[in-house]
């Protein structure tokens, strides 16, 4: 009885409602960068997250899941496999990029140019046909034949194949913030033991939700865990007429009625959220044992995605200044656009790392085709060099301007100049690179981690 009692209470106090949420996101401005102002767009960096997918792995719990991975047909089959909807959201989001930087600014060909371009993406099927997807919107209808497409009857009408390229995954610092790290290990035991999250998990509210979650899928729900009940929950609910095409018009509430009941499926969602600042460094401001965790999860999670677009900038920089100089190197030539096909977790630790993720994220996790731009402009007047960061929500939405919440960033300014994203780097730019400092102890003398 105190279970349900606790489970039927309304949200609790530490999230926003999503109605409120989703007001914040939306009072965003709109961008309105002109082309034709005396800041010069000169580069372009993407990341993105992948479409629509199937679930990573069933619920927790022998014979809790009513659908097994056999049931999961689209995308070749299987767990963690992108949807047609997925495909066609990230066809949207390319199209919508292409059209800001082929079309607006001019920074891109009319065609693809393979010096213009480079792409990157995680090793999951799902990332690599996302960026397949977004390129192809992209760069649609505009091959020329014969030259960028061949024209026999069977080819895709339209279709302009570009390369993607990508690394493993335990090695992948730029784009899986899971990757490898024995230091980040070091510090997530940290994070789990400290007082601040063992507050939260023995919350009445949270422990109850698990417990009861527990009871309901005999299995050992925890923190960890808990965010597969969701990401579970929340595929079978958009894929209902998929999992069942006899009953198209299916109430997900039938099939399970012990989650859907009260609010444990708003608990469920508040505790993934939450584990997911503590896991990008968000839930201990005091630090634990010493050890600042704020800086050393975004450093580890996400520094070598900023230090990887940071990068592109600088040559960039340096073939504007001067295109024969030696600090001009051949691949920054004529490269104007750096894209990165990943994950909700990369978009998550990434805007946690430059500031903004509480302003667009305030809760949970970025929503499927989710992008961050991260463009480098050029006063034409000064050469000064000044950034701006923008956040598309979603294949539906706008481009919205969220630079004046990146660290360092004015708060009055349309746009930032670049030393404060070179201060960023220099906090969170893990030395003297990512796996030389994943092998220092987090307790090791400072010196050791210079």
């Amino acid at each position: 009885m105190i279970l349900l009692c606790l489970l039927s209470l309304s949200v609790p106090v530490f999230s926003l409602p999503f109605s409120q949420r989703e007001a914040n996101y939306r009072a965003l401005p709109d961008d309105v960068s002109d082309p034709a102002s005396n800041y010069k767009l000169i580069f372009a960096n993407a990341v993105w997250r992948h479409g629509d997918r199937s679930p990573e792995r069933p619920l927790p719990g022998d014979g809790t899941d009513l659908f097994g991975e056999e049931d999961w047909k689209f995308g070749g089959g299987g767990y963690g496999e992108l949807s047609p909807a997925g495909m066609e959201q990230q066809f949207i989001v390319g199209s919508k990029i292409g059209d800001r930087y082929i079309n607006q600014f001019g920074i891109l060909s009319q065609r693809y140019r393979a010096k213009e371009i480079y792409i990157r993406s995680t090793d999951y099927n799902r990332t690599l046909i996302s960026a397949y997807s977004n390129l192809a919107g992209m760069y649609y209808g505009s091959g020329k034949a014969d030259v960028d497409l061949p024209t026999f009857d069977k080819w895709p009408q339209g279709w302009v194949p570009v390369p993607v390229h990508t690394v493993v995954n335990k090695y992948d610092y730029t784009g899986n913030p899971d990757a490898e790290c024995k230091r980040k290990m070091q510090v997530r035991d940290l994070i789990i033991s400290s007082p601040e999250f063992l507050a939260y998990q023995n919350d009445p509210q949270v422990a109850a939700t698990l417990s009861y979650l527990s009871t309901n899928s005999d299995s050992d729900v925890t923190l960890q865990n808990s965010y597969y009940f969701q990401d579970t929950m929340t595929c079978e609910r958009l894929h209902m007429s998929d999992l069942n095409d006899t009953q198209t018009e299916a109430d997900i509430s039938n099939w399970y009625p012990w989650f859907y009941q009260g609010n444990v499926a708003d608990m469920t969602n508040n505790i993934v959220a939450k584990v997911s600042d503590f896991q990008d460094g968000l839930g201990n401001p005091n630090g634990v044992q010493g050890v600042d965790v704020s800086v050393e999860m975004p450093k580890m999670r996400a520094g070598e995605t900023v230090n990887t677009i940071y990068g592109m900038i600088q040559g960039a920089i340096n073939c504007y200044n001067d295109m024969d100089s030696t600090d001009c190197k051949p691949f920054y030539k004529k490269l104007r656009y750096f894209a990165l096909s990943a994950h909700d977790k990369t978009l998550n630790a990434f805007l946690t790392l430059l500031g903004p993720k509480k302003y667009v994220i305030p809760m949970g996790y970025p929503t499927y085709a989710a992008t961050v731009l991260i463009e480098l402009y050029v006063n034409e007047d000064t050469r000064e060099q000044y950034f701006k960061v923008l956040y598309l929500a979603g294949p539906d939405d706008n481009f919205k301007s969220i630079t004046n919440y990146v660290r360092g960033c004015p708060m009055t300014k349309e746009f930032c100049p670049l030393s404060a994203l070179k201060d960023i780097v220099d906090v969170y730019m893990p030395k003297p690179d990512m796996a030389t400092y994943c092998d220092i102890d987090v307790f090791a003398p400072t010196q050791a981690q210079n």
